[in-house]
């Protein structure tokens, strides 16, 4: 990458990374979807539930998870951005109108890569994304 920087997204070429949206409205997760795809992205799967989210994951393998907090069946989406980043150490970034809600020590544990409130901004998604891609690998090759 330009600059001398490499990616945290290990699958990050030309065709963008792979997400999984965590959201059980469907309204805005087919809005985060088009999001993701105008930005050059391929949205993998939406989750309205933890349990689905986790399930989802292990299948397809991406490279980030958007999340929000409140899913479906009183599930949290904490617990599904937990799962992720320590079975599979993939990352997400949380949006949600209840950032609050989240722990330091979860916080700690799910290492967040951005924290984004809803609604979101035009472009608020792709900034954080964007911002992201091109800070150094916070992994330890």
């Amino acid at each position: 990458m330009a600059g001398g920087h490499e990616s945290c997204f290990p699958n990050e070429g030309a065709a963008g990374l792979k997400v999984l949206v965590v959201e059980d409205n469907i309204f805005i997760a087919l809005d985060l979807e088009g999001q993701l795809e105008e930005m050059g992205h391929e949205v993998v799967g939406i989750a309205a539930t933890a349990t689905k989210a986790i399930e989802m994951s292990r299948e397809s393998v991406p490279d980030l998870a958007i999340v929000d907090l409140q899913l479906a069946d009183g599930s949290r989406g904490q617990d599904a951005a937990l799962a992720l980043r320590a079975e599979m150490d993939i990352p997400s970034i949380i949006v949600s109108g209840s950032l609050h809600k989240v722990t330091d020590d979860e916080r700690a544990a799910i290492r967040p890569l951005a924290m984004l409130s809803k609604p979101l901004l035009s472009r608020e998604l792709g900034r954080a994304i964007e911002a992201v891609s091109v800070s150094d690998n916070p992994k330890d090759n």
